[in-house]
């Protein structure tokens, strides 16, 4: 509707005009009646008007002076002129003022809404060239800033030229930043992707300065670095999560760094960019900020020096002595891996289903009774593949693995010298060592080693070769050939092998299957 401001020193007239015009019809509404020049020039001053109908001749300030004074600060509103005197010379006058008609008292109908009529279609002609020309003013801004943020500027321009562009485009701040929104719902349509920008300008308040842009699948928000601070900038957040809600929408947003000069708008774009394809390594639902990882992506500063097979042996063995409490702390030490690839989202994957799956492989040798529940755990693996953030991946990794542990814990005495005799028995063939045992066990190596000469009256690698001895002898007497016994009790060289029982049955290991042979 359009604003209409009816001015007459005489009642009668002003609500009578207000009253025999069904205005909304002809597309207006009148908002205001003034009873003299001077009241509708204080009204105009505060509020706008798409159309002034005045009376030519009123005590004090005249129709003609009162359109004088409003044209000098708006030339876009429609006047029309009432009088009671035929007089060339007024209208004359009103023409010199840009009056849009001039009618005579007493107002006939018939002869006001043909003249109104008029006056609207030159309205809407003005106002869609209005919108033609903001959205020309929009689409220049928005093709400035894309060709800043893509570096793809034709000119190399000079800081006064950038100066004046940024103040032709109504940028020119002290400081810049770059919000920007990845679009993750597919087949979004052109013009949903334009309803959302429209949806997120809308949402800009109105004392901050911020201009919206697309590209692809991505909505872009320049902000002014000065008035959106890291306050404004969640508050913000929250808005644009609001409008993409509104539009059933899947978003990720990420905010980049503050730069000082529009040259430099695609370096907040790109850390934007970047944090956008790092979203795995932050927590969900938030805004993505430089600096808020879950992990550190650099790893060169924070690399264990843990290779994969010592992370294998080491879930492996707490799996088999039931250490659950010390199994999400080592399963979350996995990132720190040196990998061969370059450190991703789907580099850190492929590393954490190589290590669990090769831990699970080596369960399934030593507890073959287990079969299901492992191949069970091998196929919920593979679901790391799926996990949208490193929280949830590790928060899964922890889950599957602890209920693997759960069901083989061996026998739940709290004896942990026990747990270490069992642990040998049973897994005598793998690479034992005694540092590795006591850091599992929580104990100083050396005095781990003393607790066990006294529990046990050997030395650990004694006790260790000599249960393998008498696993080996077995095997022997089954008739495996000596290089294979070996290898199955826990010996890589078989000449190293052949020492060791030597040395603990006096003879060598085909001397003691004969003597058995022909003593049986």
């Amino acid at each position: 509707m359009y604003k209409v401001l009816i001015v007459d020193d005489e009642s009668t007239v002003r609500k009578g005009l207000d009253a025999v015009i069904p205005w909304e019809t002809y597309g207006y509404e009148v908002v205001a009646l003034a009873k003299d020049g001077q009241t509708a020039l204080d009204l105009c001053e505060k509020h706008t008007f798409d159309l002034i109908i005045s009376d030519i001749r009123m005590p004090g300030m005249s129709g003609l002076e009162l359109i004088q004074h409003i044209r000098s600060f708006d030339q876009r509103v429609q006047c029309l002129i009432l009088s009671g005197y035929a007089d060339f010379d007024y209208a004359k006058k009103a023409i010199h003022y840009g009056v849009a008609g001039y009618l005579l008292k007493p107002i006939d109908e018939d002869e006001l809404i043909p003249a109104i009529l008029e006056i609207k279609k030159k309205l809407d002609e003005e106002n869609t060239m209005k919108k033609i020309s903001s959205i020309e003013k929009e689409r220049k801004l928005e093709s400035f800033i894309l060709s800043k943020v893509l570096n793809k500027s034709i000119k190399d321009y000079s800081d006064d030229e950038k100066a004046h562009m940024g103040k032709v485009h109504g940028i020119l701040w002290e400081k810049y930043r770059v919000l920007l929104i990845h679009i993750e719902t597919t087949n979004l349509e052109t013009n949903n992707l334009l309803s959302l920008k429209q949806e997120i300008n809308r949402r800009i308040s109105l004392d901050k300065k911020a201009v919206v842009f697309l590209h692809e699948s991505y909505i872009g928000v320049l902000l002014d670095g000065s008035s959106y601070k890291n306050r404004d900038i969640q508050l913000f957040y929250q808005e644009v999560k609001g409008a993409m809600s509104l539009h059933n929408v899947c978003s990720v947003v990420a905010v980049g760094n503050c730069v000082n000069s529009l040259c430099e708008i695609k370096d907040s774009y790109k850390t934007a960019l970047t944090l956008i394809r790092n979203r795995f390594f932050y927590p969900n639902n938030e805004l993505l900020v430089k600096g808020r990882e879950l992990i550190v992506l650099n790893q060169s500063e924070n690399q264990t020096s843990m290779e994969i097979q010592d992370m294998i042996e080491k879930l492996y063995l707490l799996i088999e002595i039931g250490e659950e409490g010390k199994l999400e702390t080592v399963l979350r030490e996995i990132p720190f891996i040196k990998m061969e690839d370059e450190f991703s989202e789907e580099a850190l994957k492929k590393l954490y289903v190589s290590v669990l799956s090769r831990v699970v492989t080596k369960l399934q040798k030593s507890n073959p009774e287990k079969e299901v529940l492992l191949v069970e755990a091998s196929e919920k693996i593979l679901e790391i593949y799926d996990s949208t953030n490193i929280e949830t991946l590790q928060n899964n990794v922890v889950s599957v693995i602890k209920g693997i542990s759960e069901e083989l814990q061996l026998d739940q005495t709290n004896d942990q010298l026990k747990k270490l005799l069992l642990l040998i028995d049973s897994k005598y063939s793998e690479n034992l060592k005694l540092e590795k045992l006591a850091e599992i066990f929580n104990y100083n190596s050396a005095y781990l080693g003393k607790l066990f000469k006294s529990y046990t009256g050997e030395y650990f690698n004694t006790y260790l070769d000599k249960v393998r001895i008498k696993n080996a002898k077995k095997l022997l007497l089954n008739g495996v050939k000596v290089y294979r016994v070996a290898e199955i009790v826990g010996y890589k060289n078989v000449d190293y092998f052949h020492s060791k029982f030597k040395k603990y049955e006096g003879i060598s290991p085909s001397a003691y299957r004969r003597k058995q042979h022909m003593s049986g």
